[in-house]
């Protein structure tokens, strides 16, 4: 169908019998459960008080020593050298099998080093029927691909037919390709270059996907070019649809018994109710949702609505290069492209202000855009010159079937610009009051997400719970949420709150009361020596995040522990800006030798690179550092975090969000604002251990840690670091590692 949003895949097919044959032969290397099993092994949620069961109660009732599975002569073990019984993993992988079997909903937190993805993925594979695993990042869908599951598969001695899924901006669209080829509009020989580079690869590759071009910026200029969205996609009408990658992906992707996707595509596809992972989703009895910590955020993302300055000038390029292709002389079409994509630029220019008195990306409710100068106007000019281009659309829609995707595509961008503007009412054409156009009708928030270069216009729901709900309970497969970080106080209960699995989920109701209810909890901690392995420094006085001097006061501190640091160190910062001072500062205080890298300096995958490549190396990173970045063993011993990770009050959907539970009676700050920063403060600490045999300091450098009340919940929600009071008892732990003591 035409704009189908499916996505692209990699498959490993080999010539085996069915899966389901193979669970049979299989399924005497999986202990069947103890007499216990069935209403011991796990509890149900505990609501009053919020506790779950631990994974030690629950390893009781697992066999060890003798499990021909998971045991230290067992299967896992004989096939995988560097093997190690973890009670914790046995106990998680039961959890899953139960929920498998039962078709029920587990949360589980797996303290790092658990091993848990061999634990839902061993359990699923032995199951026998078809297994999404959706994943956060597509740096650990590669890596649960090309090493986890054919870890697993290996050792379980199956042969699995598995696929990874991922966005269409990762893959070569054939017909966008010939076309700026086509073009000739490139603006510099680099771009050149770049073109010449994917014409090379995209003849030569058999999946189409651009990770497998070495060298290829990530931020290059030409990949808008050579891939699709779901806008300009022409589906079954386009001329190179049998050889389209799209649909490769696609016809394998059902065919496989194991498909790796992310958490963006998983809601992007919901949301659209495409082709992709909702067709999969009916044939599949298990759904595994890893790095559950990040659904709700993510979540929210697809299930709101989005029209950005990008997407003009897109649109206004395809309009040019297909007028001029197939009905030259019947508009002037370098003159309507040029019209849309200044009418674009200037509404981006209107908002630029706040954004560039931030030194940053800004974020604008509703009510701030509208305060702007010459807003309206503006945003009128980008409507009058999308319907001006329709016009000339409509009257050569018959020379090509492109002509009419791009009418659509004109027409819904026009929706979205009325719809954020005057509320879906008025967008309607109905009457609307203040209550429709205020900026959380709906309950959901209308933003402006600017950068220097893009501006988007957003309206987001505050929260995804009762879709979530909705989509569980219209699924009777069995549900695993998983990760390291889903618990407050022992208790799953803000979780559950954030994705809708409460007392009254939908998702939770009409359970045969016979059987164990339908939502389990397990909590499983790390096996880690954190009180051997680590310490933790919270600076006691001068550590203020309110002091202007706080930058450098952290840059300072973080250099003197650098200086006796034998491994790498990381800094975390909670803001672009103070990323930049502390950064700055370093490479002053710092030998000349001693590398600084610096996020947005480089692509993301480059400076990890080169950290990798440099024993004693800084890097000085913001947001996308404090997770899903791992370093073992001596390449991260040092990670100095500036200040506890707040979520900024005057953000568009936190300020909504906290006078949502305002309005109800409730404390934003002790309901919203200290569980985000607890969850992001775990987050970023896991960084520090990622091994058995790992050691570390971690300098959280924010004195409200240690001498407030609440700021001693977070401190409790870290792993067991062995604190110390003072920085030379932090910067003698690393001497005595330098000098080859604990640990060496």
């Amino acid at each position: 169908m035409p704009g189908t949003p499916f996505v692209e895949s990699h498959t490993h097919a080999s010539s085996r019998p069915s899966l389901h044959t193979r669970r049979a032969a299989t399924a005497g290397n999986h202990p069947e459960p103890g007499p216990r099993a069935a209403s011991a092994r796990l509890n149900p949620p505990e609501h009053d008080e919020g506790h779950c069961r631990h994974a030690d109660e629950a390893a009781d009732d697992v066999r060890a020593q003798d499990d021909p599975l998971w045991g230290a002569q067992g299967l896992l073990a004989a096939a995988l050298p560097a093997w190690r019984e973890r009670p914790g993993q046995r106990a998680l992988a039961d959890a899953v099998r139960q929920a498998i079997e039962r078709r029920g909903i587990l949360l589980a937190e797996a303290g790092t080093g658990t091993g848990k993805t061999l634990a839902y993925l061993v359990p699923a594979l032995l199951h026998g029927e078809r297994v999404i695993v959706s994943t956060a990042t597509r740096a650990l869908q590669d890596q649960l691909y090309r090493k986890d599951l054919p870890l697993a598969c290996q050792a379980l001695g199956l042969q699995v037919r598995r696929t990874v899924l991922k966005g269409r901006a990762n893959y070569v669209c054939h017909y966008r390709l010939k076309r700026a080829q086509q073009d000739g509009q490139l603006e510099s020989r680099r771009a050149v270059q770049e073109l010449r580079q994917v014409v090379r690869f995209a003849a030569a590759s058999a999946d189409g996907d651009l990770s497998g071009l070495a060298g290829m910026d990530e931020n290059s200029a030409v990949l808008p070019l050579v891939t699709s969205t779901r806008d300009n996609c022409l589906g079954s009408e386009c001329p190179d649809f049998r050889a389209c990658f799209v649909m490769k992906a696609r016809r394998e992707a059902l065919a496989s018994d194991v498909v790796v996707v992310n958490h963006h595509l998983f809601f992007a596809d919901l949301a659209l109710r495409g082709d992709g992972v909702a067709e999969l989703l009916p044939a599949a009895t298990t759904v595994v949702l890893d790095e559950a910590h990040q659904l709700a955020d993510i979540g929210a993302q697809f299930l709101g609505s989005a029209v950005g300055t990008a997407q003009a000038q897109e649109l206004a390029r395809d309009a040019q290069a297909c007028g001029l292709q197939h009905a030259r002389g019947l508009a002037d079409w370098p003159m309507l492209a040029a019209a849309l994509t200044k009418a674009a630029r200037d509404l981006r220019l209107c908002a630029a202000g706040p954004s560039q008195a931030r030194s940053g990306p800004a974020r604008l409710d509703w009510a701030q855009a509208q305060a702007l100068p010459g807003w309206s106007e503006a945003l009128r000019a980008w409507r009058e010159q999308l319907e001006a281009l329709l016009g000339a659309l409509l009257h050569v829609e018959e020379a090509a079937p492109e002509f009419t995707r791009l009418a659509e595509r004109c027409r819904e961008q026009q929706r979205l610009l009325a719809t954020w503007q005057l509320g879906p009412h008025d967008a309607a054409g109905e009457p609307a009051g203040a209550e429709a156009a205020a900026p959380g009708a709906a309950d959901s928030v209308r933003w402006l997400d600017v950068g220097s270069h893009h501006l988007r216009l957003l309206a987001t729901p505050l929260g995804i719970g009762p879709a979530f709900s909705t989509l569980l309970a219209e699924r009777a497969q069995a549900w695993v949420l998983v990760s390291a970080t889903l618990t407050l106080d022992g208790s799953f209960r803000y979780a559950r709150a954030r994705l809708g699995l409460g007392d009254s989920s939908v998702a939770l109701q009409g359970a045969d009361e016979a059987q164990a209810p339908r939502l389990q909890e397990l909590r499983v901690p790390s096996p880690f020596d954190y009180a051997a392995q680590t310490r933790l420094l919270v600076p006691g006085r001068g550590f203020r995040p309110a002091d202007p001097e706080h930058s450098t006061r952290v840059a300072e501190l973080a250099a003197r522990l650098v200086a006796v640091n034998p491994g790498g160190s990381f800094v975390l910062t909670t803001t672009l800006r103070a990323m930049g001072r502390i950064a700055a500062r370093l490479r002053e205080l710092l030998p000349p030798g001693r590398t600084v890298l610096e996020q947005g300096s480089e692509p993301k995958a480059v400076l990890l690179q080169r950290f990798a490549a440099d024993a004693r190396a800084v890097l000085v990173g913001s947001h996308s550092f404090w997770e899903g970045v791992d370093f073992p063993g001596e390449q991260l011993t040092l990670v100095v975090i500036d200040k506890l990770p707040f979520a900024p009050p005057d953000d568009p959907l936190v300020a909504a969000r906290l006078a949502r539970l305002e309005a109800a009676g409730r404390s934003g700050f002790m309901d919203y604002s200290l569980p985000q920063a607890a969850l992001a403060l775990q987050q970023g600490a896991g960084r520090l251990v990622r091994g058995e045999d790992d050691w570390g300091v971690l300098a959280v450098c924010d004195q409200r840690l240690a001498a407030t009340g609440w700021g001693r919940r977070l401190l409790a929600s870290l792993p067991p670091f062995r604190r110390v009071e003072t920085e030379e008892q932090a910067a003698e732990f690393l001497r005595e590692h330098a000098r080859g003591g604990p640990g060496h």
